[in-house]
């Protein structure tokens, strides 16, 4: 956040009689902020003076008149920003209930614009601003670097970044230095196997064969090609296995780092990511490092060893010739940077065209009965086939470039053996070299042309290879995991009080869903929550069970922050319900325990009774083994529900919370789930999220939570007394509801 934005208890210069005129005058300034953007959205510099009393919006060239206000914060009855394309609006709603457009600002002044809500809604409270709260670094920015995080408090990309990703590589793949080491040693033995039947070619046309001598030479000099042939191919079989047994074990291991980090993570990153472009990274990108193995046993190091090698064989012959060859040389690191810099960017392009065909595809499989309910089959063909042809245009000019790129090359190498047989043979025929010196020569021509030409197609691989090991490392980076504490504290004896103070608390930091929220609860209670759609209650759920960290206040059980609490104990000892059951493709007996593995057949059964699944699932053949299908496709909505209620009984947590978790059943369920969970309720703190508030009537309080804020608290009893109030309504409508379908 620039400071510049931002103003403390001092006006900006030359506004000050403006404001004061206003009502604030400097004595009376809390702070400023500054916008970039006129109501219009055309370019401009305008500033919000808030003081103690007033508000209003001053032009910094042309403020003689105020842009907006001045407005007395008496009068204000709710702050609030509204988001349109590339900006947002500060909004203060009135006394008639209409909200009116303050300021403009670009996304870029989000964060100090969201700050300066938080504070504007204490002042319209009657609470003391936080002058701290204004002026903090940022969550979202690098200190050093001004880098946007990708994160909350996140480590900066940028900064963390000591190495290339080609060097982070190679250091990842430390442990396995020793075999990488055998696999080096395996290949110059090879390499300079190679090097040996050009020397004997040599030898047999210039000893044996042109001067018609040494006949007896050639068996064993045979015997010596067939023995060199026999020695390499047994390296490279030897050199196969290693490679292969390493490449495995590496790729092996990276995917179960990536998972392990994928686990960890906290649910926001998953709000930001898509399941089917993790998916790809996980299975298809992880394969380049299995070819980063071969490339060291077969690629590009034996091609470089091998170039080394046959280049000093080639000017211990005859240096004139060796220079001939290397003629094309520039040639060809001309044409490799061409490539980097023409083809490259294309690899991004293909990835990404891969990646959107497999989030299509999750999508598409995941929800295939509501594509089949609503008939859009047709629409979903047209859409894969969009994405198939983005593929195909990506892959096409990926490999035109690279179908282009080499025969180009493989011509100029064409060149360069037709110099070398120029020269070389005049040396023939000069006397300078004898024929079996030029047969040598043309031996080992091959082999030094050959791996430059591989060399050149390194930049291939090595593209692809950079592109994926980015992505990889972009989740291996990542910093979303929530902060841990230096000293957790274990909690195994959990009593169940609950405590929010003073928690705000948003998705989008900048538009907070709960807004200095405050309450306690005492253990076994049973408490419940009710409120319009998107007031709040299921975030309410989020924060208790650590899926996410407040902005600001803290969230407490048993007294202890929950950012401090052990996290095993923690979910030990917290059970969820959630609105949308989610079942393993597995067993029902599975699904039960899935919180506690090693539970026995008999706690699986008591569990399953307390959610009144038991009858149900004994009607079927397998019983408890029965194996579910994709998300338990086999049983019905309410079945699903009554097997994750069990699921979270057998865990038996003191906190047990129920978030619309009787929404998908019928009725005589829902009654029989409700006496059993008055029964296990008992000794458990509960936390009971319904819209259907006939099931909360015996509750210890009720929440009624209201755009963020706790604006009802009581009995059932006491809640109904209120003339006017949320809950009476609500109540009222339902039972009206309930007449009418009657």
């Amino acid at each position: 956040m620039d400071s510049k934005d931002l103003l403390l208890r001092k006006l900006p210069p030359g506004l000050e009689q403006i404001a004061a005129r206003n009502g604030v005058p400097e004595s009376e300034c809390l702070f400023c902020v500054r916008a970039d953007l006129n109501s219009d959205g055309t370019p401009a510099v305008l500033w919000l003076v808030v003081g103690k009393e007033k508000v209003v919006t001053l032009h910094e060239k042309n403020g003689d008149t105020p842009v907006a206000g001045p407005f007395c914060l008496k009068d204000i009855k709710k702050v609030r920003t509204f988001m349109t394309v590339g900006s947002s609006f500060l909004q203060f709603k009135s006394a008639d209930g209409l909200f009116v457009n303050v300021i403009r600002f670009s996304h870029a002044r989000r964060e100090v614009f969201g700050r300066a809500r938080l504070q504007l809604e204490r002042l319209i409270d009657g609470r003391e601003y936080q002058e701290d709260a204004l002026k903090q670094p940022s969550d979202y920015t690098c200190e050093k670097c001004g880098l946007p995080l990708p994160g909350r408090r996140a480590a900066c990309p940028r900064c963390a970044r000591h190495h290339g990703f080609l060097v982070r590589s190679i250091l990842l793949m430390k442990p396995y230095w020793g075999a990488i080491g055998v696999l080096l040693f395996l290949m110059l033995l090879g390499v300079g196997l190679d090097l040996v039947p050009p020397q004997l070619t040599r030898l047999l046309v210039d000893k044996v064969l042109v001067p018609k001598e040494n006949i007896g030479w050639l068996p064993w000099i045979l015997l010596s090609l067939v023995s060199a042939s026999l020695l390499r191919n047994g390296l490279n079989i030897l050199i196969g296995r290693l490679s292969s047994r390493v490449g495995t074990q590496v790729t092996r291991e990276l995917r179960e780092k990536l998972e392990q980090k994928l686990i960890g993570l906290s649910v926001d990153y998953y709000d930001r990511h898509s399941v089917g472009s993790l998916m790809s990274r996980v299975l298809y990108d992880v394969d380049y490092f299995q070819g980063f193995v071969a490339q060291v046993a077969h690629g590009f190091l034996l091609n470089l060893m091998m170039v080394l090698g046959v280049g000093v064989m080639l000017f211990t012959m005859n240096w004139f010739l060796a220079l001939l060859v290397l003629l094309p040389i520039p040639f060809v690191v001309m044409g490799t940077i061409i490539f980097w810099r023409y083809i490259y960017p294309r690899y991004y392009r293909v990835w990404d065209s891969q990646s959107k065909m497999a989030q299509h595809l999750s999508g598409l499989l995941s929800g295939i009965r509501l594509v089949k309910s609503f008939g859009q089959e047709e629409q979903e063909r047209e859409r894969f086939s969009d994405c198939a042809a983005y593929m195909q245009t990506s892959r096409r000019r990926l490999e035109m470039g690279a179908a282009t790129f080499h025969p180009i090359m493989g011509f100029v190498f064409g060149l360069g053996g037709l110099i070398v047989w120029y020269a070389g043979g005049g040396m023939v025929f000069g006397d300078e070299i004898s024929l079996g010196t030029l047969m040598a020569f043309f031996g080992y021509l091959g082999m030094f042309y050959s791996p430059i030409s591989a060399l050149s197609m390194f930049s291939n691989w090595l593209t692809g290879f950079l592109s994926s090991s980015q992505r990889i490392f972009e989740i291996l980076d990542s910093s979303s995991a929530l902060p841990v504490s230096a000293n957790p504290k274990p909690l195994p004896a959990m009593k169940g009080a609950i405590e929010f103070r003073n928690v705000t608390f948003g998705y989008d930091p900048y538009t907070p869903i709960l807004k200095n929220v405050s309450f306690k609860i005492e253990p076994g209670q049973f408490i419940g929550v009710v409120g319009k759609s998107g007031s709040g209650k299921t975030t309410l759920v989020n924060l208790i069970c650590r899926f996410y960290d407040p902005q600001q206040g803290e969230v407490l059980i048993d007294g202890i922050n929950v950012e401090d609490i052990d996290k095993e104990d923690l979910h030990k000892q917290v059970g969820l319900v959630l609105q949308e059951p989610f079942l393993f493709r597995a067993s029902i007996a599975d699904n039960i325990s899935y919180g506690r593995p090693n539970s026995s057949s008999l706690s699986v059964m008591d569990a399953a009774k307390a959610a009144n699944a038991h009858e149900f699932i004994s009607r079927r053949p397998a019983a408890y083994d029965t194996k579910l299908g994709e998300r338990g496709a086999e049983l019905s909505g309410g079945e699903r529900q009554r097997v994750s209620i069990a699921r979270a009984l057998l865990c038996n947590p003191k906190i047990l919370i129920l978030d619309e978790a009787t929404s998908s059943v019928d009725t005589e369920s829902e009654q029989e789930i409700q006496k059993t969970l008055a029964k296990v309720c008992k000794g458990r703190t509960t936390i009971a999220i319904a819209h259907r508030l006939s099931t909360l009537k015996n509750s210890d309080r009720i929440f009624v939570i209201d755009e963020g804020r706790i604006a009802e608290c009581g009995t059932h009893e006491e809640l109904m007394a209120i003339e006017n109030g949320i809950y009476r309504k609500l109540v009222k409508i339902q039972t009206e509801l309930t007449r009418i379908e009657d």
